[in-house]
């Protein structure tokens, strides 16, 4: 169960600055709103036994093309930068060289993780784990933090056109900020090995501003009925990540390196919504909404021609697919209390696993007159399937997430 301390999840106000009866456009208002879209506020930690592969596979892989000779410490670089330095300096170059499998590389040699094993016909190096030369089952306790938060201040224009058409736009200004740290403690390595453990972490920090917009418009063809389309763009983000690394074994004290900060652009995808309202009068109504995003339009820009963000590209394509969400609420009103319900319902986006995202919530609101109060009980599951790396060290574990909520809303009308 997820728990934190009180925060502003949501603030806003609106302006009605047309409300008369004279042409046909009888409505135009402005708002402003200040929301708390997600919270990453999550731990979770894998333990067991692994038959497969180990992090001598995840580095072997990374080596694969790069001569050991690359990773070692040459005496004149620690003459010229001190020992720390020197670390930084050789993971900054081959980074320029290699990209993120040199560095990679870097950490699993200098962590006596793999070595080199002499060179095939062709003069090209053969790698072999040093680590776990017997191919031993290894076990894994795999921790992960996920903090930050991504919010939005959203400026909106509507109007009404006579009594059966409403319509808006947002304009949206996106922040996000979120943390996430990877721990992999491994051991069982057996006797032939030259290590007894290892202990590989990746601090990971993104910071990042944004653009959207939003259209919708509201059509009411009877007196009873409401039907509902709206497009929200992708968002347009520049972010900033900063990268720390730190790899350690039992034979030798760690590999810590500064952090390193990379400057990309990022767009999520758009979502398209339809959604059916029906009003019984005064007492309340029933509404069915279905959203459909396409999670494979998410692209990091390539326009450098970054290899690193054209694999991620390319793995977003292979992985990820469209995915619909089924809303199901209503509200049911005894004078000044409602009481009201709602089901919500997510298909997997994700093509390599069948993620699952559902949940409900039952709440009742009281109306003073000049305000209303409003209490909900909100419950929500969670599955997703998540490999340990992207890379040589892929196997996957599952996660199940349960939320319960009680959330509580004052609105004044001004």
């Amino acid at each position: 169960m997820d728990s934190r301390a009180f925060d502003i999840e949501q603030f806003g106000f609106v302006l009605v600055l047309n409300d008369t009866d004279d042409g046909d456009f009888t409505k135009i208002g402005l708002a402003y709103n200040y929301q708390i879209e997600q919270h990453f506020n999550e731990k979770f930690n894998a333990i067991g036994v692994n038959n497969n592969s180990g992090l001598d596979d995840y580095f072997l892989f990374h080596v694969f093309g790069i001569d050991i000779e690359n990773l070692r410490i040459r005496d004149d670089e620690i003459d010229r930068y001190g020992e720390d330095g020197a670390y930084r300096y050789v993971y900054d170059y081959l980074g320029g060289q290699y990209g993120f499998s040199g560095q990679q590389a870097f950490l699993g040699f200098q962590g006596y993780m793999i070595d080199e094993n002499g060179f095939d016909a062709n003069g090209n190096a053969i790698h072999r784990s040093f680590s776990n030369p017997e191919n031993n089952p290894v076990t894994h306790d795999f921790f992960v933090t996920h903090t930050g938060k991504n919010s939005k201040h959203s400026f909106t224009l509507s109007s009404q056109y006579q009594d059966k058409l409403y319509i808006g736009v947002n304009l949206n200004s996106h922040r996000s900020e979120f943390t996430r740290i990877d721990d992999l403690l491994e051991n069982n390595y057996g006797s032939g090995a030259n290590i007894n453990d290892s202990n590989f972490i990746n601090e990971l920090y993104t910071i990042g501003n944004g653009f959207s917009f939003q259209l919708g418009t509201i059509y009411k063809p009877t007196k009873n009925i409401r039907l509902g389309l709206s497009y929200q763009s992708s968002t347009w983000y520049k972010m900033t990540d900063e990268f720390k690394q730190y790899m350690d074994s039992s034979s030798r004290n760690g590999v810590n390196l500064d952090p390193i900060y990379f400057d990309y652009n990022l767009s999520t995808p758009s979502q398209l919504s339809g959604g059916l309202a029906y009003i019984f009068g005064t007492k309340g109504l029933i509404s069915v909404q279905y959203d459909h995003v396409n999670f494979q339009n998410t692209s990091f820009d390539i326009g450098n021609g970054d290899d690193n963000f054209i694999n991620q590209n390319k793995k977003i394509e292979s992985t990820l697919q469209a995915a619909g969400t089924l809303k199901v609420g209503g509200e049911y009103r005894m004078n000044q209390l409602s009481l009201r319900g709602g089901y919500f319902k997510q298909n997997s986006f994700n093509k390599l696993s069948h993620d699952l995202s559902n949940g409900y919530s039952l709440g009742l609101g009281y109306d003073f007159g000049g305000s209303t109060l409003s209490m909900a009980l909100v419950q929500q599951e969670r599955q997703r399937s998540e490999s340990l790396y992207q890379e040589g060290l892929t196997d996957q574990f599952s996660l199940k997430n349960e939320q319960l909520q009680f959330v509580v809303s004052y609105l004044l009308k001004l």
